[in-house]
Parts: structure tokens; sequence; C-alpha cells
């Protein structure tokens, strides 16, 4: 019985793998949405794998076509995304729909970005231990999403995981820091100063722990200005000099950018 399921599967796969192959230029132009997926887990039974790996080839060979060049991706990002998150219900522990996903969705639009951070969240669900999934969510919160709040949210839940590098717990830091949140930032790279023993690393994380100060020593000012005119600060000289006698020099490149209500404390990225 078990042999005759495989050779069923096996035949299922061969005939849509050729069906597709064959309308290679149809579906470069329209890709159709799947069936609900609850709908499919319903006919397909214990098949429902094969199922949302049939989704999964359906959408492989539509995103292969020579002839998507030039073609609007808002024309098929929908039926592209709804075919990956039904292969991802079906299927979940199917890593190569989410690397798919990751590839051919978030950057279209902010819609399909935060789509395709649904579709990974089955994937972190599926593979707890499983890095790429989460690394991929808060790299489209901080590229495409501009939310480098939420990005600073993933690193440090990862960086509590068994043997996670410390870098991630360094790389939340200056997201929240480029977020605005200049106190929780601090408060991450005095935990990785104190538990330092390399000397070299150590003396780094010192001389951003007083960037972040010079950078609160700022946001008191920018605070008192508010509550003494009752509005914000237009730039930042205007602190000077009743607020603050000179704007502070940060060291390691990093910069002060003010975007009322918020100061955002920023490591420049590499060719900024």
């Amino acid at each position: 019985m078990k042999r005759l399921l495989i050779l069923i599967c096996l035949l299922v796969y061969g005939g849509l793998w050729w069906q597709f192959k064959n309308e290679i230029h149809w579906t470069d132009r329209y890709l159709s949405p799947a069936m609900p997926a609850p709908a499919l887990k319903v006919a397909s039974g214990y098949g429902q794998h094969m199922t949302g790996f049939s989704l999964f080839v359906k959408t492989a060979i539509f995103t292969g076509g020579n002839n998507l060049t030039g073609l609007d991706e808002l024309t098929y990002a929908a039926n592209l995304a709804q075919n990956y998150d039904t292969g991802a219900q079906l299927y979940p522990k199917f890593i190569d729909t989410y690397f798919f996903a990751q590839s051919f969705l978030p950057h279209i639009s902010k819609e399909y970005a935060t789509e395709t951070n649904n579709i990974l969240e089955r994937g972190v669900a599926a593979h707890p231990d499983y890095l790429f999934f989460p690394f991929f969510q808060a790299f489209n919160y901080l590229k495409y999403l501009n939310d480098p709040i939420e990005a600073a949210d993933i690193f440090e839940k990862l960086s509590q995981m068994p043997d996670a590098p410390t870098w991630f717990s360094s790389l939340s830091s200056k997201l929240r820091a480029r977020g605005g949140q200049l106190a929780a930032g601090r408060d991450m790279l005095v935990v990785l100063y104190e538990n330092e023993e390399h000397e070299g690393v150590k003396e780094r994380y010192a001389k951003e722990v007083e960037n972040f100060d010079k950078a609160l020593m700022v946001q008191s000012a920018l605070d008192l200005y508010r509550q003494e005119h009752g509005e914000e600060a237009r730039s930042l000289e205007d602190l000077i000099p009743d607020y603050l006698a000179a704007l502070p020099n940060l060291r390691l490149g990093y910069v002060l950018q003010w975007e009322a209500p918020t100061l955002k404390l920023i490591y420049p990225e590499p060719g900024q």
C-alpha cells in the first residue's frame, strides 16, 4: 500500500511538471491563484504536502520564465504571494517556499514586504531553530518597511538563543538607536560591555556607550526646549547656545539625526 501511494505521488508530480513545462509561455504572463488552504487540505488529505509542493513547482516555473522581463510585478504579485502562503500552510516544513517568497516579493512594495513576513512567520513556527527566516523578517522591516524597532526586537530575541553570536545584541542596540530608543539601546550595550572579555571589543563598546550618553544629553536638551517653547526644535542648531554649548562630537562614524519628535543615533551603512 505504501509503495502504491509513493507511485501515485510520483505520477502526480510528473504530470504536474509536464503540464507546467508545456504551458511555460502561458504561465509567463499569468499565475492562477491557489484554492484556499483549508479546502486543499480537505481535498488532498494525507497528500497535502505533495499539493503544497506542486504549488511551489508552479510558482518556480512561473518565476523562471524569460518573458517576465519588463513585466509589471504588480500584475502577478497578489497571486504569487497567495500561492506561496497557501503552499506554506500545506507544507510548512518545506524551506524552499520561504526562500523563493523572500527573493521575489518584499522588494515590490511595502504591502508585499508585510505579506512576505507573514509567510516567513509560518517558517519560523515550523523551524524555530532556523535563523534564516527571522533574519529575513528583520531585513524586510529595516530595508522595505522602515521599521528598525521591529528589526531590533527580532535580533534581541535571536540574541537570547543558545550560542547566539554577540553581534545580534550589538545590532539590536544600533537598530534601537536608529529608531530613537536611545536608553534601551544604551542598556543593551552596557550589558555587552560588562560581559566582554576581549579588550579591543570592550574598548569599542565603551566608545559606543559614550556616543549614546552624548545622544541622551542632546535628547534632554530637546525635551527642555519643548517644555519652554511649547513646540519642537526645528533643528539641533536651535539648541545652541541656550541648551547646549555645542553639538557633541561622536566617535566611530555615528551621527545624530533629528526628525521631530524623534532623535536618532545612526551608524552609517557602508557606502554612506
